[in-house]
């Protein structure tokens, strides 16, 4: 079935962008490459001072390549990543791509549990993972199939003189707890004796991989809260590198850096953070953790072009009393995504950046893991208050009827669907939540239910009003609370378990839990104990309820349902 011509209000606001693009039939690594080529002396990271060129950068790709291959690595195997965001993890990924495997990544804070899921659900047997994961890893690395770890550290790649990034990491403890983690365990290896192994292997250890390719598999809750693994194409990201270029030719620019704090575990952070910066010549700066209080240190120092990040981000810069009295003229992009920023923060935020000397405003956009990042995003010359913005090149988005296909008309709310080329190939080893989430339409296209509300008005800009999931965004993380409520439920004296969103000032949301326990059982604090202790045992730190409220039983709407919002008013 031909896909048939779909509407694009959107298009008259382009101006000169091109309504279409072309992209290449190739790897991720291969763009990379094509970066190292023509900008070999610039920057295409900055970690602590420690400046590292695209002709430096490239060189330890190749290198971690070829130790990949001594390992036995090959095409089509899936390489796991446990990491943030240091040079090491990054060069992993790149090279991890260049011998075409895929590279599945998570959060280094995950729980144990966790992490047996995301090793077991692709059979990894090499895995990369940062030294403060370790202890969590250690604990289910038997009941998976891994047969070697290489141990990196967010101090392998500081330079000696780097007093700040010694302090923000506490490196010296971080070297001395590696050391013993390699002396102690078996069938572990440091990043430096890894690359010392690629001089085993003779030539080159490129494969050829195309568009259609899978890349990578970062994690998503899918449409039912459940954190499922998304495959994402080689194609997928090429395509977000190339949209972000004709979205913003002012600032994607060459030997621009974009202050990269979103986490490479996060599609906003991997796809637009790391691949669109090094696929366009750019340097990134790197940080293994946000840290709001040395956020104007970091700024003074680097001086990036482009800054990227989540709300909590601007509300760090407009609360901070040195980044009011810094000049920040030197930044010439402030994009936000992740979770909503409301209209009147937007306002006050950038009246603060302003001030400093800065003159955009803060750009805001909109996307999902399952479309690699980015898929919607206000012009800068033509933004509208409130809005996600347009569509960028070649993507199509429409607003229907929930839980069906029926268009809605211009201005009414309904479900945010989108189509292009940045789709994920579905959830990993789940094919009805795929099926429920990539839906082939009457009009011949594929199209991503987002299980987002919002509506599009007569100049096709979108608007987003709320989530058809239950989700919590806490800092622009996702906390699904169907997940935090079965952790909950384990708890033996526990009977029901709904967990809802509070607000939180400087992390947007977080989570609380309404329990409700069995008969005959009390409320106390040793049960509140025992349901953090399972947390902490099934779930990454982020995803814990902050707040437990005992109650004797829950609201319920007339059809028996639980009434959430009841218990968001309390």
């Amino acid at each position: 079935m031909s896909a048939k011509k779909a509407q694009a209000p959107w298009l008259k606001s382009y101006g000169k962008r091109k309504k279409s693009l072309k992209y290449p039939n190739c790897s991720m690594y291969d763009l990379l490459r094509r970066s190292a080529e023509k900008y070999p002396d610039i920057m295409a990271y900055n970690y602590f001072d420690n400046k590292v060129s695209y002709r430096r950068f490239i060189t330890h790709v190749d290198r971690a390549a070829k130790s990949f291959r001594s390992l036995g690595a090959r095409k089509g195997d899936v390489i796991s990543v446990c990491a943030p965001n240091i040079p090491e993890a990054i060069v992993a990924i790149y090279a991890i791509n260049k011998i075409g495997a895929v590279a599945n990544i998570f959060h280094p804070l995950s729980a144990p549990n966790e992490i047996k899921e995301y090793l077991n659900a692709v059979d990894t047997r090499i895995l990369v993972t940062v030294d403060i994961a370790w202890q969590n890893v250690k604990a289910v690395l038997k009941q998976t199939k891994v047969e070697q770890s290489i141990i990196i550290s967010p101090a392998d790649s500081l330079p000696m003189i780097s007093k700040f990034g010694y302090k923000l990491i506490n490196a010296k403890n971080v070297r001395k707890n590696l050391r013993k983690i390699l002396i102690r365990e078996k069938k572990t290896m440091s990043w430096g004796t890894f690359l010392g192994r690629g001089q085993l292997v003779v030539g080159d250890a490129y494969e050829k991989t195309r568009s259609r390719d899978i890349a990578a598999i970062l994690y998503s809750g899918g449409t039912t809260g459940k954190s499922k693994g998304v495959a994402l194409t080689n194609g997928a990201f090429n395509a977000a590198a190339f949209q972000l270029k004709d979205s913003f030719p002012d600032v994607i620019i060459p030997s621009y850096n974009i202050l990269g704090i979103l986490p490479i575990f996060h599609c906003f952070g991997l796809g637009i953070c790391v691949h669109a910066v090094l696929a366009n010549g750019m340097g990134i700066v790197m940080l293994p953790k946000f840290d709001g209080k040395k956020l104007h240190t970091i700024l003074e120092d680097t001086k990036p072009e482009i800054i990227v990040g989540v709300p909590t981000l601007y509300e760090a810069m407009h609360n901070d009393k040195k980044i009011r009295k810094m000049d920040l003229s030197f930044i010439q992009k402030a994009v936000s995504g992740g979770d909503s920023l409301s209209t009147s923060l937007k306002k006050e935020i950038e009246r603060t950046l302003a001030a400093a000397g800065c003159k955009t405003e803060i750009v805001q956009g909109y996307g999902l893991t399952e479309s690699c990042g980015v898929v919607c995003a206000n012009p800068t010359d033509k933004q509208k208050d409130g809005s996600i913005g347009i569509p960028t090149a070649d993507v199509f988005m429409k607003i229907v009827e929930p839980n069906s296909y029926i268009e809605k008309p211009t201005g009414e709310t309904g479900e945010i669907v989108v189509s292009g080329p940045n789709l994920m190939t579905g959830f990993v080893g789940n094919e009805r939540e795929t099926n429920e989430a990539l839906q082939l339409h009457p009009d011949g296209r594929i199209w991503l239910h987002t299980g987002d509300m919002g509506y599009m008005d007569s100049d096709g800009y979108f608007f987003f009003k709320s989530r058809m999931k239950r989700l919590i965004v806490s800092s622009g993380y996702n906390i699904y609370p169907f997940e935090v409520e079965e952790t909950i439920v384990k708890v033996p004296e526990v009977l029901i378990a709904t967990v809802i969103g509070l607000d939180d000032k400087y992390r947007g949301q977080v989570a609380k839990a309404f329990v409700v326990l069995k008969n005959g059982v009390k409320p106390s604090d040793k049960i509140r104990a025992k349901i953090m202790e399972q947390c902490r045992l099934d779930l990454a730190k982020y995803k814990w309820p902050r707040k437990i409220e005992f109650r004797k039983t829950m609201p319920k709407t007339k059809i028996g349902k639980v009434a959430y919002g009841e218990l968001t008013e309390k």
